[in-house]
């Protein structure tokens, strides 16, 4: 019980905030882009810098990546099939997957972990968080781009995929990753070689800033989209997101890639995570499912609440 006081309840209390400060008018969609780009731009990256130039390349595991998205790609296929035996439209369906298994890593993911296991656990987090974009993105946009009939000739559809592709890589949170990464070699290689002070008490200022000011941007993005109709195939969805694949990455990671028990925990945390905005948007973007979309996100984050509790107790963790 001390994990759910301790973790939980900050966690989506700071989402409460930010749901009221947006219903109350006090967050505005406008104040809401500000804040976003604040936390994307400047507080994520400096607490992501942070806590991976701290880390060693020997030291990270690549089991927790096989494990991840080997299970997370065969949802994705399973959900995709089960889509169509709910006779979704073809776009439809590739939403319904990626509702089905896209976590909110970041938003949610990056404060929960840190909480829960300060920066040790935000190195398995953040190696999933490097590729996941990557792949389940481009993933869906190639099927959305077929489905919608967008692709036209292969090497426009080609071109039109290398560009969504670069674009996850752009994204805010994947260049701190690896130049955290790269910083910790070059420290490893140059004997007193390390940040001036000032500049890290700088980033450690902007890095204690970004999981509530994450926290609250959700629960403000939550509160300016709400529920749509034809609510139902998103209850599946978020079933299949907050249950089906946390349980497929613990087996996965447990019995074939007998990983370290905390990169195993945060791995099955991460996939035990409500659908992310980025479902939504994609889903706009493709002008497809944008209302089954919305209400996977919607739904899937007010029933982790009660999700992620049970699977902080049957993980049996304990706070800090």
């Amino acid at each position: 019980m001390n994990a759910i006081l301790n973790i939980i309840v900050p966690v989506f209390g700071m989402v409460a905030v930010g749901w009221g400060l947006a219903r109350a008018r006090l967050l505005t969609p406008e104040g809401l882009r500000g804040l976003t780009n604040v936390t994307f731009y400047a507080l994520f990256p400096a607490l992501l810098f942070r806590s991976m130039s701290k880390v060693r390349i020997e030291a990270l595991e690549p089991g927790i990546l096989l494990a991840f998205f080997g299970s997370l790609l065969s949802l994705f296929a399973v959900a995709h099939a089960l889509a169509g035996m709910l006779r979704l439209r073809s776009g439809d369906r590739t939403v319904f997957a990626l509702s089905s298994t896209f976590s909110n890593g970041v938003g949610i993911g990056i404060p929960f972990i840190s909480y829960a296991f300060g920066e040790a656990g935000l190195v398995p987090l953040l190696m999933i968080i490097s590729i996941h974009a990557l792949i389940v993105l481009t993933l869906s946009s190639f099927l959305l781009e077929v489905a919608t009939g967008g692709g036209g000739s292969g090497g426009r559809l080609l071109g039109k995929l290398g560009g969504a592709a670069l674009t996850m890589v752009k994204h805010p949170v994947v260049p701190p990753i690896f130049a955290g990464l790269v910083w910790s070699e070059l420290m490893s290689f140059v004997p007193g070689l390390a940040l001036p002070l000032v500049v890290d008490r700088i980033l450690q200022a902007l890095a204690l800033a970004a999981p509530p000011c994450g926290l609250i941007m959700v629960g403000a993005s939550l509160a300016h989209v709400g529920i749509k109709d034809h609510w139902q195939p998103a209850v599946v969805t978020s079933a299949l997101k907050l249950a089906v694949l946390p349980l497929m990455v613990w087996l996965a990671g447990r019995y074939v890639f007998a990983l370290d028990p905390l990169w195993l925990t945060v791995a099955t945390l991460n996939a035990a995570l409500p659908a992310g905005a980025n479902v939504y948007l994609i889903a706009q973007l493709y002008r497809t499912g944008v209302g089954l979309a919305t209400n996977a996100v919607v739904i899937s984050t007010a029933a982790s609440i009660f999700t992620l509790s049970a699977a902080l107790l049957l993980l049996g963790v304990q706070t800090r």
